[in-house]
């Protein structure tokens, strides 16, 4: 449910509890409307992009700092540099976004320019954070710390997301968590790809779970990160010798399609579609060598089930006699 719907829903709570009345709650809605669609002053708006700019230099300094002069640093200086980078992040943030009391409340989230630039520095925080904890265990085994690293990126993600939501945010969860799996499977464990593919699952299913519940503003962005890491784990399975990820590939379209019938969210159907569609391509590639009468005959199959669907829903979108 987006904030414009929560607001009309609890508009309209407080009308039936007598709190409001009709008059009260269109002027409400009005002034609401009014405040969302107001634009901003020139200059407020060259701030914003100039912010965004810095930003977006920090985080390509931080970049060129790990590839091109990481060896010529010392240990002992990469951790007071990145952390105090990190602290620097961190308190601009809560700065912007109006001090500890504008954070942690679920009810606000990144809808203006100055809390829109706190969950860039708040996921900005977490690379650096990140940096800086795997430097600290850079002395011990490389799989150690670039697990440590990937942890505490991940922990400081959310946190960034929890304290202020937004969909930057929730996209820097989704690729700690995406990093954190593929590092313990692969480098840690070192297990077989298809164990890989089925870990991107698990972690996809998790993704649809918590969206499902409610624990996104935003619940488009975490549908979309969830089909996307599903469908990811799903063709790593099918890279195995066996085969058979289409199979897992068309379990991720119906849950996208279940979903769906519970909660009208247009990612839902849309991902659905995709997911099928790639469902279909790879069991054609795997399982028929790309024959082409078969590919014909899903054609003609998906067509004609295009056209009941599309019957049915003209037949039920008219109106009652």
């Amino acid at each position: 449910m987006g904030i414009r719907d929560r607001s009309g829903a609890a508009l309209r709570r407080l009308v039936d509890e007598g709190v409001l009345t009709e008059a009260q709650r269109d002027a409400v809605a009005k002034a609401l409307v009014a405040e969302r669609t107001k634009p901003e002053s020139p200059g407020r708006l060259l701030a914003e992009i100039a912010a965004y700019i810095g930003a977006g230099s920090m985080l390509g300094a931080l970049a060129l700092l790990l590839t091109s002069s990481w060896d010529d640093l010392q240990r002992t200086g990469r951790i007071v540099i990145f952390g105090l980078v990190s602290i620097g992040l961190a308190l601009g943030g809560i700065a912007l976004a109006g001090g500890t009391a504008g954070l942690f409340t679920r009810t606000r989230g990144a809808h203006t320019s100055r809390s829109r630039l706190a969950a860039v520095l708040f996921a900005l925080a977490s690379v650096s954070v990140a940096v800086t904890v795997g430097s600290v265990f850079e002395s011990g085994d490389s799989d150690t710390a670039l697990v440590c690293a990937c942890g505490a990126g991940l922990v400081v993600a959310v946190l960034g997301y929890l304290a202020l939501p937004s969909v930057i945010g929730i996209f820097a969860v989704a690729w700690y968590s995406v990093v954190l799996i593929l590092v313990v499977l692969d480098e840690v464990f070192d297990v077989d790809e298809v164990w890989v593919g089925l870990g991107l699952l698990g972690l996809g299913g998790l993704w649809f779970a918590v969206t499902r519940f409610g624990l996104f503003v935003e619940n488009w962005s975490g549908y979309v990160i969830a089909i996307l890491i599903a469908d990811s784990g799903a063709v790593t399975v099918d890279g195995s010798p066996d085969q058979w990820g289409f199979v897992l590939t068309a379990l991720v379209a119906v849950v996208c399609f279940v979903l769906y019938a519970t909660q009208r969210s247009a990612v839902l159907v849309i991902g659905g579609s995709v997911t099928v569609a790639l469902a279909v391509g790879m069991a054609v590639t795997s399982r028929f060598d790309g024959e082409v009468g078969v590919m014909v005959g899903i054609v003609i199959v998906s067509a004609v089930v295009l056209a009941i669907g599309a019957f049915l829903l003209t037949r039920s979108s008219k109106p009652a006699d």
